[in-house]
């Protein structure tokens, strides 16, 4: 099958006889590396022709194939003009699907046409805004990961920005999108916020997803650094509303984190938050039936409510 799809993209010509064998070599049976390998030696001019009709170059004295896919697709986006690379990595930031206005919003001028010819993306959306989506989950990965941290920090963060301002109205809608490129741009403080809001959100829509934002929000809370004033709150906070919810899944408490959330308001003396937790603890017990523990776990919450009083 790799012969016959090396066949189809190089053609027929005598001249490719060793080439195609070097090719289905490095491969090792990957079709879109086979695909790959052919646009990088067209585009540095060691094939003539198009696909399928392809011809040697008879002037190359040595033919070098990239060893991995990696380096076969970071070859080719090198290749690119800056305005094409630029739009490809920012559009990388983005996600697996890119709204050329968005990059105009974030100061980036789009030039998705050079990458539609490169065969890195097609379009989907031609109405405006006009939308294009990476052809291969490997290309938006490769430009994603030649960027430099520091620049691709910068661009989470504004596209965060474009994001809570181009669509005011649907900004809480947004809110998880926001809080992960705060989160890559290493921003945890903003993210956990938006982690929050996200969770807040969803609590009533799809319990599920707000779950999964304020596991979010519990791990960047962890993630800022030890002297953080407000570290240990932002942690008692995103858990608590983990354990009171948890009896609306089939997760189980343990792993909503209960116990370390015991401790750390016991640490802080946060008493309301310790109840919260408990609570949701008692009713996942009630819910599944294990009547003893929830009985035994009821008295404790009811001490512990009155001593808040």
């Amino acid at each position: 099958e790799t012969s016959e799809l090396i066949a189809e993209q190089l053609g027929a010509d005598d001249s490719l006889a060793g080439l195609a064998a070097t090719i289905a070599e490095r491969a090792v049976g990957n079709p879109f590396f086979v695909k790959e390998i052919v646009r990088d030696l067209a585009e540095r001019g060691i094939l003539h022709g198009r696909r399928g009709a392809y011809t040697f170059n008879a002037a190359v004295a040595e033919v070098s194939v990239p060893p991995t896919l990696y380096a076969v697709i970071a070859a080719r986006i090198d290749r690119l003009d800056n305005e094409a690379k630029r739009t490809l990595n920012a559009a990388a930031v983005v996600g697996t699907r890119c709204a050329a206005d968005l990059l105009t919003t974030i100061g980036v001028e789009p030039a998705f046409d050079a990458l539609v010819d490169a065969e890195m993306v097609d379009q989907v959306k031609f109405s405006s805004p006009e939308e294009y989506v990476f052809r291969q989950p490997m290309i938006r990965t490769v430009a994603y990961e030649t960027l430099l941290l520091a620049e691709r920090a910068d661009v989470h963060r504004r596209v965060a920005a474009a994001i809570e301002a181009r669509e005011p109205a649907l900004v809480d809608q947004n809110a998880a999108l926001i809080g992960e490129h705060l989160e890559a741009a290493g921003d945890h403080g903003a993210a956990y916020g938006w982690h929050m809001r996200a969770g807040a959100w969803s609590r009533n829509r799809d319990i599920a997803a707000a779950r999964l934002s304020w596991a979010r929000a519990r791990h960047v809370a962890q993630e800022l650094p030890a002297d953080d004033p407000n570290r240990l709150a932002m942690r008692i906070a995103a858990g608590t509303l983990l354990c009171a919810t948890a009896y609306r899944t089939a997760e189980s408490m343990s792993h909503s984190g209960f116990q370390e959330v015991r401790e750390l308001a016991a640490a802080a003396g946060d008493k309301r938050s310790l109840a919260l937790a408990m609570l949701g603890q008692y009713t996942d017990h009630m819910v599944h039936g294990r009547v003893a523990e929830a009985s035994a776990l009821g008295t404790e919450v009811r001490a512990l409510l009155e001593a808040i009083g």
